[in-house]
């Protein structure tokens, strides 16, 4: 008889190809064990961003909560954790990093982006998976009118099924780039820090990476 896999609370996953710096993924491991947490980091050629968050999501059923991060996003303090999952008591609940794609809609599509994200996996299941592709890869169909970016459609089936969106919010930007469309919260860039405690670096390809790597050896550093 196969033994039943122990539920855990949380599983957090992040995912990388051949075009990412190798040291990306090996500073991202580190700061996550500098704060005492463990993270599946999923090395892939054939998979896209969103095949990958379609796989985990319905992969993944002996956790409560699925929390993803891009390969280029860490944490900056240690709590981050427990504010994250404050926001995840309330049912029904999508939270995350606040995002717009420009290139889409003109800008004006304000979603929870897949570089950070926790949703309950019982959520997910009655959501019917979301598909997390972005429009190329998705058929065209009634269920997609609009373009969307990878992992945008989640947050607008969650909405459109009225469950909640919890965003983080932009509170520090190193390089100003774009227009997020919110009023209090008008712009994101290179290297944004959202609720003082979750950063993430943009654009971690092999030859532009100093940014993220540089930020994990200040995490690293602080005691």
């Amino acid at each position: 008889m196969k033994k039943k896999k122990e539920q855990s609370l949380f599983k957090i996953f992040s995912f990388y190809n051949k075009d990412v710096n190798p040291d990306v993924p090996h500073y991202q491991q580190a700061v996550f064990n500098h704060f005492g947490f463990s993270i599946n980091q999923t090395f892939n050629n054939k998979f896209s961003h969103g095949d990958f968050l379609n796989y985990i999501c319905k992969k993944e059923s002996d956790t409560d909560y699925i929390i993803i991060f891009d390969i280029d996003c860490i944490p900056t303090k240690k709590n981050w954790l427990s504010l994250l999952l404050n926001d995840l008591l309330d049912p029904d609940s999508l939270v995350g990093a606040a995002q717009t794609a420009n290139h889409l809609r003109e800008g004006k599509n304000l979603y929870i982006s897949p570089f950070f994200f926790a949703i309950s996996t019982k959520y997910l299941k009655s959501l019917n998976y979301p598909d997390m592709r972005m429009t190329e890869q998705i058929r065209k169909s009634n269920d997609f009118p609009d373009a969307v970016d990878a992992g945008q459609h989640l947050s607008e089936v969650v909405s459109e099924k009225g469950g909640k969106l919890k965003f983080w919010w932009p509170t520090h930007i190193e390089e100003d780039k774009w227009p997020l469309f919110h009023p209090e919260h008008p712009r994101f860039g290179l290297g944004t820090t959202y609720n003082n405690c979750i950063y993430h670096a943009f654009y971690s390809r092999s030859n532009l990476s100093d940014r993220f790597l540089n930020k994990c050896r200040s995490v690293l550093a602080e005691k």
